[in-house]
C-alpha cells in the first residue's frame, strides 16, 4: 500500500495546488457534500484503504458506515439480484446503470455534518472529485467539477493523467494478479461481509 499511497499523494499535491492557487473559488471543505453523492466504482487499492480506515475507526462508526453500506446493497440487489462482492466481468455500460439506479444516494462513509468520515483513507477518484480534470496536454479527461467550483479548465493545475493510470494499473496488477482490474463500490467495500 506505500505505493499506492505515493500516488494518492501525487494527487493530493495536485488539488492542494489548485485550492492554493484559487482558495475563494474551490471551496471543498468539511460540509461539502456534492461529490459524496451517488455511487460510483473504484478499484481494489481503495477497498483495501478504505477497510484499513474502517479498521482504525471507533467501533460504533465502523458499525454506523457497514449498515448504511449494507442497506445501500441490498436496494442495489432488488434491481440487480446478481451483484456480488465486486463488479468482475461487468460491462462499463453496466456498471453506469447500476450506478444511475439509486440516483444521489449519499456514499456510506459520509458524516451528518457531510464529512467524510474516513477522509485519510477516501478512494482516488475522491480525491481527484470536484475539479475538472485536465491532462498535461490540455484535454479535459473528466469535467465533473463540483456545482460550487467555479474553475476552468484553464485554472486548474495540469495532471499527467496517463502516467497516473499506468502507474495505477501497474500497482494493481502486481498487487492483485489476475484481479488488477476490478471494479467494486465503495458500499461493496465496506460492506459486513467484506
Amino acid at each position: 500500500m506505500d505505493e499506492y499511497r505515493r500516488l494518492l499523494a501525487r494527487v493530493d499535491d495536485w488539488y492542494r495546488s489548485a485550492k492554493e492557487r484559487h482558495p475563494e473559488r474551490v471551496p471543498c471543505a468539511r460540509g461539502c457534500r456534492d461529490c459524496c453523492l451517488g455511487l460510483f466504482d473504484v478499484s481494489l487499492a481503495d477497498r483495501d484503504l478504505l477497510r484499513e480506515g474502517l479498521a482504525a475507526a471507533d467501533p460504533a462508526l465502523a458499525r454506523d458506515i457497514r449498515a448504511r453500506a449494507d442497506a445501500i446493497l441490498r436496494r442495489l440487489r432488488a434491481s440487480w439480484p446478481d451483484l456480488s462482492e465486486d463488479l468482475d466481468g461487468w460491462d462499463p455500460d453496466e456498471i453506469d446503470a447500476l450506478c444511475d439506479t439509486l440516483g444521489g444516494v449519499e456514499c456510506p462513509v459520509l458524516g451528518p455534518e457531510g464529512e467524510c468520515r474516513l477522509y485519510e483513507h477516501r478512494p482516488l477518484t475522491c480525491r481527484m472529485a470536484g475539479l475538472p480534470v485536465v491532462d498535461v496536454s490540455g484535454a479535459v479527461v473528466a469535467a465533473e467539477g463540483c456545482s460550487k467550483c467555479a474553475l476552468t479548465k484553464d485554472e486548474v493545475p495540469r495532471l499527467d493523467c496517463d502516467t497516473l493510470r499506468r502507474d495505477e494499473r501497474k500497482l494493481l496488477r502486481a498487487r492483485y494478479p489476475g484481479k488488477g482490474g476490478v471494479p467494486l463500490l465503495i458500499p461493496q467495500a465496506l460492506a459486513s461481509g467484506g
